[in-house]
């Protein structure tokens, strides 16, 4: 028995010791490196394999095309055409004579083709003093007044028929705060003298509404540009001064190049960067001369004392805007933003021809831009077959 117990602790001595002078397994850093780099280039598969998914993803999914439109945008003669835009919808209006018509719509490029309409006032209308709203319903324009939170449409007619001496700027009043409801007549703006084209633009820093129109002169000047404030939204001050009238061969022209067409009208404001314009057009409307010129204003500020300074507007001596590509008499112009504000637009009437008349004026939309100083770069009319993009945000 000793033996085999001998025996057995020797067996076991022996098996004790091989275990313990086993070789451990070692990973040498070339292993490691190997294991890396396998690791690497499965992550850079991965990778790829989710670019190649992204990029099919990407490849698969449906570009939406750029809606395009072309000028003109009215399929009838629409002179002076005056376009705003307010909570989703495009406003508009243009001289159609008889009547004053509103236009609204969500898309401007029809805006006059397939927009919702309604007239606002027509000839016979009553306008107090047993007297009724003649013809010439001229240049109406759209304007929202925080003075008093209302809308007002600024137009000219003549009273009682087709008597041009009786031809006044009118104001009517919008009942609530939606631009397309009801309008009640307030009155003749300025009631002793002939005037036209009013515009008007509130200073939210002085808390004045100044307005600008067309006045015919009485010292053989022509039609020339007043600049006035406003006693109420309807009614223009007494102190109103003369701001630019036709002196550029640019700014005479009629029938032809050589005639004396004296005219300044159709004035509109325009800011940019805290500086202020005066736009105006000039020559016949009716002619293929027919254009836009610009002043701009240099005051300290703007109240009545400075704004009411003619010193204070320098006026540009060419056109910034004149007949090109194929458009003729372009002026008459407004301007609006687009639907997400990025972009400013302007709307003016042009002609297919150089003798096409006063019948012949539809409208026309495009884009401007701006320079450094804060002046609009109105560009040239583009040709009438040029595809343009819409408004920017317009659905």
């Amino acid at each position: 028995m000793k033996k085999i117990s001998l025996f057995l602790s020797l067996i076991m001595l022996f098996g004790l010791i091989c275990s313990c002078t086993e070789k451990p397994e070692v990973t040498t850093a070339e292993d490691t490196t190997t294991q890396a780099q396998t690791v690497t280039e499965t992550e850079t598969e991965t990778e790829t394999e989710t670019e190649t998914e992204t990029e099919t993803e990407a490849e698969t999914e449906e570009i939406k095309p750029v809606r395009t439109f072309t000028n003109p945008i009215s399929t009838k003669s629409m002179p002076d055409p005056f376009i705003t835009y307010y909570d989703g919808y495009y406003y508009g209006l243009a001289t159609e004579v008889p009547n004053v018509r509103l236009y609204k719509n969500k898309t401007v490029e029809d805006l006059f083709i397939n927009g919702e309409y309604k007239d606002v006032i027509t000839v016979g209308a009553a306008i107090g003093g047993g007297r009724t709203l003649g013809w010439n319903e001229w240049a109406p324009e759209l304007h929202y007044l925080p003075t008093t939170g209302r809308w007002y449409i600024y137009f000219a007619a003549c009273t009682d028929g087709f008597n041009f001496d009786s031809m006044r700027m009118h104001c009517l009043e919008s009942d609530g705060d939606d631009p397309f409801g009801d309008y009640t007549y307030k009155g003749k703006t300025v009631n002793n003298r002939i005037g036209i084209d009013q515009t008007v633009w509130y200073d939210e820093k002085s808390g004045e509404i100044y307005t600008a129109y067309c006045d015919f002169s009485s010292d053989n000047k022509g039609q020339v540009i007043m600049l006035a404030s406003m006693n109420s939204p309807w009614s223009v001050g007494t102190k109103r001064v003369r701001v630019t009238e036709p002196e550029y061969a640019w700014e005479k022209r009629g029938t032809d190049a050589s005639n004396d067409g004296r005219v300044n009208e159709g004035p509109i404001f325009i800011t940019h960067n805290g500086e202020i314009f005066l736009i105006y057009s000039a020559s016949g409307c009716w002619s293929e001369w027919y254009s836009l010129g610009i002043l701009h204003y240099v005051g300290e500020d703007t109240t009545r004392k400075n704004f009411l300074n003619p010193d204070n507007w320098v006026k540009s001596p060419k056109p910034i805007f004149e007949k090109a590509n194929g458009v003729y008499g372009v002026g008459h112009c407004s301007f609006f933003t687009s639907p997400d504000g990025t972009e400013t637009w302007m709307a003016y009437h042009g002609m297919a021809t150089p003798d096409a008349g006063v019948e012949g004026r539809y409208a026309y939309i495009q884009k401007i831009d701006f320079a450094d100083d804060g002046t609009p770069i109105l560009g040239e009319p583009l040709p009438r077959n040029t595809k343009i993009p819409v408004p920017s945000g317009e659905e």
